[in-house]
């Protein structure tokens, strides 16, 4: 089996040149290659920040929305205690001045007609 490794007493000139020429080529890709996987880690970690921001934010909305939705609950059982007890949203005096300013605006819309 002939030797397989070459001396580079035995490569021409132009061997060389050619040699020289794709370890060039080569590097300019590994090059590139590495730019390129560091703007990618430089992009995912700006997205994984901004997952997590999302997130974040998603959890206090859960969180916000579930406070909205206890107090909606609450008032609504309390609208129907005040129903079944025969008692009205309105107090006395608030259902007289609710009254007299629909007078108002009775007068109004008829002195207008």
């Amino acid at each position: 089996m002939p030797d397989q490794h070459v001396d580079a007493e035995v490569l021409s000139g132009k061997d060389i040149k050619s040699l020289e020429s794709s370890l060039e080529a080569l590097w300019e890709k590994a090059r590139r290659v590495s730019e390129t996987l560091v703007h990618m880690r430089e992009a995912n970690a700006e997205l994984l920040k901004r997952i997590e921001t999302l997130e974040s934010s998603d959890e206090n909305m859960k969180r916000e929305l579930a406070g909205k939705e206890r107090e909606l609950d609450l008032l609504r059982k309390e609208a129907l205690r005040l129903q079944s007890n025969g008692s009205n949203f309105l107090t006395k005096e608030e259902k007289e001045a609710l009254k007299a300013r629909i007078k108002d605006l009775i007068i109004k819309i008829n002195s207008r007609l």
